[in-house]
């Protein structure tokens, strides 16, 4: 298996100072708090690069409070780090790095410098790096350490990522590229996800074969998708004969910011070497999911901070950093 999985130990964490502010408005500003705890809560474990545009250089000097906070300038379009980051691999037990394609998720004019940034990023790590043309977001997969690949067929083969591949040419070149045996697709993601679905809302493998996977109730209008998802995964298991545990993760009771649906996802978390750093709603459901997470795991700290502001933006604690795996 070439792909690392994320509760693996990290050496960097890859965060992007918000500065879209055509998206956050004047949401922005309490964004940026929010990106500043999630910055120095991180930083209390492993190492964190904060990029950022020129023009907020003032702002992210104030926060750089802790010597494992780094400050690397860079041209960026928006925030997503999951998304615009390379997708990281080993090799003959190297460091490597794909830079896939960005188009904005097909809906954003502004992308151009934001997909430069996995080529930024490798250069400045001195990782060796893999060009591809497919069009994927580093939030549309997640991945195992059973060479099993998943990923939601409403991101990857939408008709506004405009692949240049046919798809059975895509997942052929993805196969070969991390050496994997399946690559699983849920059918749809979260309604109104404004990615089309990506998968980092959906599931997340935690090793020992055991998955966290997204549930609600029959009133919520997930419920039909999550139900799919969920039967559609159990049936690729048991197809593949492996074994699993699917540990049922609530969504947060719907909540609205200036009028706008919050698309919102407990498993869009960061792993640390001694923590899980979850996102906080201020619903009935936060003592629940945290009381899930310490017993899954009893030896890392579970914190959760608030980051409603974030997720206006379109997005999470997972979509807003990515780790660069140690080898």
């Amino acid at each position: 298996m070439k792909l690392i999985p994320e509760w693996l130990d990290h050496d960097y964490c890859l965060i992007a100072w918000p500065c879209n502010e055509n998206l956050y408005e004047d949401i922005i500003y309490k964004a940026k708090q929010e990106v500043e705890c999630v910055i120095n809560e991180i930083s209390k474990t492993e190492k964190v690069i904060v990029m950022y545009n020129k023009k907020d250089l003032k702002e992210v000097e104030k926060i750089k409070v802790s010597e494992n906070i780094e400050l690397l300038e860079c041209k960026l379009d928006d925030s997503w780090m999951r998304d615009i980051a390379p997708i990281f691999y080993t090799e003959n037990n190297k460091l490597k790095s794909t830079s896939f394609q960005f188009n904005g998720y097909g809906k954003y004019p502004n992308y151009y410098n934001d997909n430069k940034v996995s080529e930024f990023i490798s250069n400045h790590l001195k990782v060796p790096i893999r060009y591809s043309d497919i069009v994927l977001e580093g939030g549309a997969i997640t991945y195992d350490d059973k060479k099993n690949l998943f990923t939601t067929s409403n991101v990857i083969f939408n008709s506004n990522r405009k692949q240049k591949n046919k798809n059975d040419k895509i997942i052929n070149e993805l196969k070969i590229l991390f050496e994997l045996d399946n690559i699983f697709m849920f059918q749809n993601g979260l309604i109104n996800d404004d990615t089309d679905g990506h998968v980092d809302n959906l599931l997340c493998p935690i090793g020992n074969n055991q998955y966290l996977i997204a549930s609600t109730n029959k009133l919520d209008p997930n419920y039909e998708i999550l139900k799919k998802n969920k039967n559609d995964l159990i049936k690729f298991f048991n197809d593949t004969n492996q074994k699993f545990d699917l540990i049922d993760i609530p969504l947060p009771t719907r909540k609205k910011i200036n009028n706008k649906t919050i698309v919102s996802s407990y498993i869009n978390f960061y792993f640390t070497k001694n923590k899980i750093i979850l996102p906080k709603f201020n619903v009935k459901e936060d003592n629940l999911v945290k009381a899930t997470f310490n017993k899954l795991f009893p030896n890392k700290e579970i914190v959760m901070l608030e980051t409603e502001n974030i997720n206006y933006g379109g997005g999470n604690i997972h979509c807003i950093t990515m780790n660069v795996p140690k080898i």
